[in-house]
């Protein structure tokens, strides 16, 4: 299954100089828990909101004088658009990480998928076999 079901919705991005405090205003606006940092048209980093809870908040730091840059994650895995679910779910799974950007072939971030929408993707798939199953072997043809 292709990635690109991933990357109809625009990502959501800042600049890595940005204050915090103007990540903050995304983050309510959007109603999101990250943001992709990108320059010059490339993926740099990533912002999440556990980020802001931790490096910000519980450090005591000044939202409006923090830069993104200094608490992001920078360099974060990534995958290419061209890999399928089957490589996004592993190195997911092997990186312990929730959230993975994708990357076109120029490092631009071109989506983003989580945890919780592969949670809906499989629940959905789960649905459409149990449904197939139960057609299948539980209902008699008239």
């Amino acid at each position: 299954m292709s990635l690109e079901m991933f990357c109809r919705r625009p990502v959501v991005t800042i600049s890595p100089e940005s204050t915090v405090y103007e990540a903050c205003g995304l983050l309510k606006d959007k109603n999101i828990g990250c943001l992709v940092a990108q320059e010059d048209g490339k993926l740099s980093g990533i912002l999440t909101d556990r980020d802001i809870a931790l490096k910000v908040v519980g450090d005591g730091k000044d939202p409006r004088s923090a830069r993104v840059r200094d608490i992001m994650t920078p360099n974060p895995a990534r995958i290419s658009v061209d890999k399928d679910l089957h490589d996004l779910t592993t190195l997911m799974h092997a990186l312990h990480v929730r959230r993975m950007p994708i990357v076109d072939g120029g490092g631009k971030a071109v989506g983003i998928v989580t945890l919780d929408d592969l949670i809906v993707l499989f629940a959905d798939e789960m649905w459409e076999m149990g449904k197939t199953v139960s057609e299948t072997f539980f209902h008699k043809a008239a």
